[in-house]
């Protein structure tokens, strides 16, 4: 008989009774039958699958009832009894003891008892399946490390623990909806950032409303991703290293020359001012390169911004000219007005770099990368599956191109056509991850011998990005300034630099010393100091200047990118930087003061 059949058991003392039942049942079910009530409970302990027990009452080892009733500490089947009128107080009282679902008359009507029969099995089949989804619903809460809780439509805990933070709007508003809602939430912690992803479904019991609330902590996936980021920009680094450092080469050597004809001609002053203003130049564009790689290079979370993609695009140039090694021209078409977009900015950044050293690499040492934006309408014409405005990035080359079996692979991850250890692979479907991540995608154009062209498609967006512009100073008004500073050359540069421009200056090369004579009592209209120091970082100076001088502004001074992005409540200036901005930044810092926390 089929496994799928419900499972029966028949006790009778009756041989002939356990001969009839089997005949009317075993069309629909699994037959076990037995004479003796105490072998029944042994079957009852190797069968836990029983769904159905079909027992007489009058027995000479133990009547039905009580066979029943040591029955129940074993397993959930359902039970049905078989009596004559006579025994109708044991029925009754089996009944209310719980030990029996129904009763049957001997002589029995066939129909009925296959009737009563099938909605015990039914019911047994209804429970075991209850059974199996609380079991499930309870691994999941219980093992997933995950935060499971019910909330009815008041936002009430009705399984799970309350949280802390009480109701949340949110909750409220999905649960009387049909549809799921899930967001991520990022939590600040003095022990780092923690994220969390929350996924919401409401159902219906009735006319009663409830939310099933799922809590998953995603911070090593965040992490995962920052790191997996942070390699890919490692390795756009790396293709941009021999073409840096050659370029680099030639800035020191325009510095250095140009400084050693100054020396020369000190005595001429137009010459001298023209191999100064070379070295100056030359120093300029080497920062320029600095702290667009060290900008770049950064760790940071990923975060949709709004902006124009010509304006990140020219903000790079630098480093896409770096993807040429000099050999390969850079031309540019940008769209006029430019619309804006919202996406990642590091992350188009590196996408651009990865389509421009792709490009390069194409062309096979001579020839122009195209870098252009074009405003289109209705973006239909071309994607198929999209509508509306769009921005249209593309990076075009004149290279070899590629044929349509090429086309139809290099978004396969570690799909590359260079040679082994010259690429991974991961570039292009980098790209198409960004591009559908906000909504848009990538197109490619290309023909064998005719070049490429990589089309990157991002939504327009209404709103444009704010720019804020610091304040700018008319006048320059002499204060007397505490400048701490480690190296003696920036130390004299920058003291210099403040002398000429009328302010009094007392310098320390050490942050310790420098704290005691603030601590001791004199006092200063600002103090500005290095961030990276052997006894004492910036951070801690200004901390320290807050509590004893709190109304002392502080302008840090540092050569790490990513110190600008950090939320330590005072004005950041990075080097190197102009006399210009140097005294900018002091205008603004004291025309706004500071607030260290802390």
């Amino acid at each position: 008989m089929s496994g799928s059949l419900p499972l029966l058991l028949l006790v009778d003392d009756e041989p002939e009774i356990l001969v009839a039942l089997g005949d009317l049942l075993e069309d629909r079910y699994r037959i076990l039958s037995t004479a003796s009530p105490v072998e029944a409970l042994e079957l009852v302990r190797t069968h836990p699958d029983i769904a159905v027990i079909v027992s007489d009452q009058r027995m000479p080892e133990l009547t039905g009832s009580q066979f029943l009733a040591r029955v129940r500490r074993q397993t959930n089947a359902e039970a049905i009894l078989l009596t004559g009128y006579a025994d109708l107080t044991a029925v009754v009282t089996a009944l209310n003891d719980g030990a029996i679902s129904g009763y049957a008359n001997k002589p029995w009507d066939a129909e009925a008892l296959i009737a009563m029969i099938a909605a015990a099995a039914d019911r047994f089949a209804l429970r075991q399946a209850l059974a199996f989804e609380r079991a499930a619903f309870r691994a999941l809460a219980d093992g997933s490390g995950d935060i499971v809780t019910i909330l009815d439509r008041d936002g009430q805990v009705v399984r799970g623990t309350a949280p802390p933070e009480g109701i949340d709007p949110r909750d409220l508003a999905i649960v009387a909806q049909d549809d799921s809602d899930s967001e991520d939430r990022q939590l600040p912690q003095p022990s780092g950032d923690r994220w969390t992803h929350i996924t919401r479904i409401p159902f219906a019991i009735g006319t009663q409303r409830y939310l099933l609330k799922i809590e998953r902590d995603d911070t090593y996936r965040r992490l995962a991703e920052r790191r997996h980021h942070q390699s890919e920009k490692l390795e756009a680094l790396g293709t941009l290293s021999g073409g840096i450092a050659h370029d680099f080469n030639n800035l020191l050597a325009a510095i250095i020359g140009n400084l050693e004809l100054a020396e020369r001609r000190i005595d001429d002053r137009d010459r001298l001012r023209r191999y100064l203003g070379a070295a100056t130049e030359a120093a300029g564009r080497g920062s320029a390169i600095t702290r667009r790689l060290l900008s770049f290079s950064r760790q940071r979370d990923l975060a949709a911004e709004i902006f124009r993609p010509d304006d990140v695009i020219q903000s790079i140039e630098e480093l896409i000219v770096r993807t040429a090694a000099g050999r390969i021209g850079v031309a540019y078409d940008f769209a006029e007005p430019a619309w804006v977009v919202r996406t990642d900015v590091g992350q188009f950044e590196l996408a651009i770099l990865n389509l421009a050293i792709n490009a390069r690499d194409a062309m096979d040492g001579s020839g122009t990368v195209r870098i252009g934006t074009a405003n289109i309408a209705e973006a239909a014409a071309f994607l198929p599956d999209f509508a509306g405005p769009f921005v249209r990035i593309s990076v075009s080359d004149t290279g070899s191109g590629m044929d349509s079996a090429v086309r139809e692979r290099v978004f396969e991850p570690f799909f590359t056509t260079k040679a082994q250890g010259a690429g991974t692979g991961l570039g292009l479907p980098m790209v198409r991850a960004m591009a559908r991540a906000a909504g848009g995608e990538v197109t490619i154009d290309s023909e064998v011998g005719r070049g490429t062209s990589i089309h990157l498609w991002l939504p327009r967006i209404n709103a444009g990005p704010i720019a804020v512009s610091p304040p700018a100073s008319d006048r320059i008004t002499p204060r007397r300034l505490m400048l701490v500073e480690d190296d003696p050359e920036v130390r004299a540069v920058v003291a210099a630099q403040l002398e000429a421009a009328g302010h009094s200056v007392v310098v320390h090369d050490s942050a310790t010393r420098a704290v005691a004579v603030l601590e001791a009592g004199e006092r200063f209209d600002m103090v500005l100091t290095d961030y990276a120091m052997p006894d004492m970082s910036g951070i801690d100076v200004a901390a320290r200047v807050r509590a004893c001088c709190p109304d002392t502004p502080v302008l840090l001074i540092t050569g790490f990118a990513e110190i600008g992005d950090t939320q330590i409540g005072v004005p950041v200036l990075t080097k190197p930087f102009t006399s210009e901005q140097l005294l900018g930044a002091i205008a603004l810092a004291t025309a706004i003061p500071d607030s260290v926390s802390g």
